[in-house]
């Protein structure tokens, strides 16, 4: 598509939900971390985020996006703060509708683990257990948080050390991941998500 004519966009035009959801709609497709942690009443919590990325690769640090509610921090938030420990599940295909239903807000009180029908497996260094559906999960420590934002519209950055990764049988090649066992699920905007299996190379 040739591009001749563009229309300029001031993003503080919008009100913040708006904003939100024309980022979001921009930046696309996102990776989809299904985050497990646990609050001091051994309740196993976990929500998604589609604000996920590579932080960097020694050490190896993942970052997750999540703003901060009227009411204070989110459970995963306030959860990791506390413990230092999570798992970063990472999403497929078939998890889609569970996800879906992760991000709906359930009281602190209430496993969305449960709720949805995931099954767990105990995870190696951290206390958080694992999602048994997703191929490929990632135990962190945190590193470090930072918070941005205005007074009135805070958000906060976890930034995760890796210290250990499991994969299930058939996505790990090597050094490499094999993207037809792996099938990730990605984010668009919405209740809208893609496959990565129409690929193209150059």
């Amino acid at each position: 598509m040739d591009h001749t004519s563009y229309e300029t966009v001031d993003l503080l035009g919008f009100t913040e939900e708006n904003r939100y959801k024309f980022l979001t709609g921009s930046v696309v497709p996102r990776p989809i971390a299904l985050v497990t942690s646990q609050n001091d009443e051994g309740v196993l919590n976990a929500a998604p985020f589609s604000q996920f990325v590579i932080l960097c690769v020694t050490p190896p640090l993942l970052g997750i996006v999540a703003q901060t509610r009227t009411t204070g921090y989110k459970d995963t938030v306030r959860n990791i703060l506390r413990s230092g420990q999570f798992v970063i599940n990472v999403v497929s295909e078939n998890m889609a509708e569970q996800v879906q239903q992760c991000a709906v807000e359930y009281p602190s009180t209430v496993s969305e683990v449960e709720e949805v029908g995931f099954s767990t497996l105990p995870s190696v260094t951290v206390l958080p257990k694992r999602i048994k559906e997703s191929p490929l999960q990632f135990e962190c420590r945190l590193h470090e948080h930072h918070e941005f934002g205005t007074e009135g519209s805070p958000t906060t950055m976890l930034v995760g050390e890796v210290v250990l990764v499991h994969c299930a049988e058939g996505v790990r090649e090597g050094h490499r991941v094999n993207h037809d066992a792996l099938r990730p699920l990605g984010r668009i905007a919405g209740r809208s998500y893609c496959r990565t299996q129409d690929t193209l190379s150059v």
